[in-house]
């Protein structure tokens, strides 16, 4: 790693992208120009980093790496510049690059940020910006940031006046280089599974739109991309369980878990659609034979769970070892967007992975002209109800060889075996009541939510329309404020902020009609409302 001083102008641009992990807001480096510390990592052997990959891709038993973790020991004390700001407080940058990176994430431990305190991280151009970053973000002291695309990042530390003499830390002890994403956006791995991938917004998604809301992508050990899935408890009480494979583990405090990164055309798109995301969890339970790992995450929830302005699903389970007589999965190929993959026949018991127990898999093949690859690691595999009856544990099956079988491990063989306890069986998280349920329907937080709306907050008028609302801000909405509207399949149709707006008008009128879910959210509050378009 090389030091060396570095003239950073920031606040070059006037806009920049609205948060995607964080609370929102921007920076405090509004027009500073200071000689900031700079960190220089070198290059690393990107030839024998593909190697590696090529044999855990061909088989998917590993997370689908993009980055090679540089392990460093950055805080307050032997990095970065301080500041005196005018309002009184202080500010700590530090500028990091990874020479010729595509991308590059963070990851932060002995992290205390107090109330007043604020963390961003972002590149220079301001154009991508992670932030901000609160207490409730944090998890016994980690956080894992998502991927800032090109070369460099600037990570900012903002200290209250009121704080100068609290106790604040911060350590970056990792700093990964992005070696491996699609050229044609390299902020993630976007385009890049293979041709014959179906995206989740196609015709043959039309049933199953629920379940493709329940299905995340999963940044593991700060470098690698799996899949996973929130998954309901008989509470229905939206409790933050995610389940995927046991052989994607790592420390989750420093997990990334990032929702709706899926297109809105059946064609894929020409740029990366956007997302949301939440770092964090704690592990709760995990086996080697049937290969699941369920966690929780713990960072950036509201009430307990995920924020409603996610627009997720938490689908029911089946914890009987009983075939589907057809099955889906939803997917992130090579850390691509959402995908699907149908096996419109019977799933097979068996044991392609080598397990110490017989029939501890579910063997399919997909049909459609549809895949899974690496990267689909942990994807849920759904029965004909829409139940979890498994999670991808590796196999074969790719664009260049459809007929291969993929093998799920059996979410029955995970629920109670014989001489587990509540750190390696399904049963003590998802049945907490001790139920002698066999299956679990889904749970929908945006339906309960909308019984349950505080109305004051928002005025939406007239509802129904034509296409043309208008939406009136009261209580706690000021500052910079996110509207997004998506239809009942949750694709999203809108996706703006504003700030400082008493009234907004929302125009839809090229909308066709139905019910649209309409999301507001700022640093404080989420709310959802139905509006309805009728012409």
């Amino acid at each position: 790693m090389k030091k060396t001083l570095y003239i950073l102008f920031l606040g070059l641009l006037s806009s920049s992208s609205f948060a995607q992990q964080g609370d929102g807001g921007l920076p405090y480096s509004k027009s500073i120009i200071k000689k900031v510390d700079h960190r220089l990592f070198s290059t690393p052997n990107i030839a024998a980093l593909k190697a590696e990959d090529a044999i855990v891709d061909e088989t998917k038993t590993g997370p689908w790496r993009f980055g090679f973790n540089n392990y460093t020991d950055l805080n307050f004390d032997n990095s970065g510049s301080w500041m005196e700001l005018p309002d009184g407080g202080k500010l700590w940058q530090l500028f990091i690059t990874c020479e010729n990176a595509l991308t590059v994430n963070l990851t932060f431990e002995d992290l205390k940020i107090p109330e007043g305190n604020e963390l961003y991280v972002f590149n220079p151009e301001k154009s991508f910006i992670l932030g901000k970053f609160l207490k409730k973000h944090i998890y016994e002291g980690q956080l894992g940031t998502e991927l800032v695309p090109g070369s460099d990042v600037i990570v900012e530390y903002y200290v209250a006046p009121e704080n100068r003499n609290v106790s604040k830390s911060l350590t970056i002890a990792t700093v990964t280089h992005g070696y491996r994403t699609a050229g044609a956006f390299q902020e993630k791995a976007f385009g890049s599974s293979g041709s014959c991938n179906m995206n989740s917004i196609c015709p043959d998604g039309d049933p199953i739109r629920e379940e493709i809301r329940a299905t995340i992508m999963l940044v593991s050990g700060s470098n690698g991309f799996c899949t996973a899935s929130m998954i309901n408890n008989t509470l229905n009480n939206g409790r933050p369980y995610v389940l995927t494979a046991n052989h994607c583990y790592s420390n989750p405090a420093s997990w990334i878990f990032r929702f709706n990164w899926a297109s809105s055309t059946c064609v894929n798109p020409g740029s990366s659609p956007s997302f949301e995301s939440l770092s964090g969890a704690v592990l709760r339970a995990r086996r080697t034979p049937s290969d699941f790992c369920l966690v929780e995450i713990t960072g950036g929830l509201i009430g307990g769970t995920v924020p409603n302005s996610y627009n997720t699903y938490f689908p029911g389970w089946e914890s009987a070892d009983v075939p589907a007589t057809t099955s889906h999965c939803v997917h992130h190929p090579s850390g691509d967007i959402k995908k699907l993959a149908f096996d419109d026949a019977a799933a097979v018991s068996a044991n392609g992975m080598g397990s110490s127990e017989a029939n501890s898999q579910w063997e399919v093949e997909w049909d459609r002209n549809t895949t899974t690859e690496q990267g689909s690691s942990g994807s849920p595999l759904f029965n004909q109800a829409g139940r979890i009856i498994g999670q991808l544990w590796g196999g074969g099956a790719s664009c260049g060889n459809l007929s291969a079988p993929d093998y799920y491990g059996k979410l029955s063989y995970s629920w109670d075996p014989a001489g587990s306890d509540s750190t390696n069986q399904l049963k003590y998280w998802l049945d907490p009541a001790g139920s002698i349920a066999t299956f679990s329907d889904g749970y929908d937080p945006i339906s309960v939510g909308l019984n349950e709306l505080p109305l004051a907050s928002i005025n939406v008028y007239p509802n129904p329309s034509q296409g043309n609302f208008s939406v009136e801000l009261l209580d706690n909405f000021s500052g910079t404020v996110r509207m997004k509207v998506l239809d009942l399949s949750g694709r999203i149709v809108l996706d703006e902020t504003m700030d400082n707006k008493a009234t907004y008008e929302l125009n839809l009128a090229n909308s066709s009609n139905g019910t649209y879910i309409l999301q507001l959210s700022n640093n404080k509050v989420s709310v959802t409302k139905r509006i309805v378009i009728r012409k």
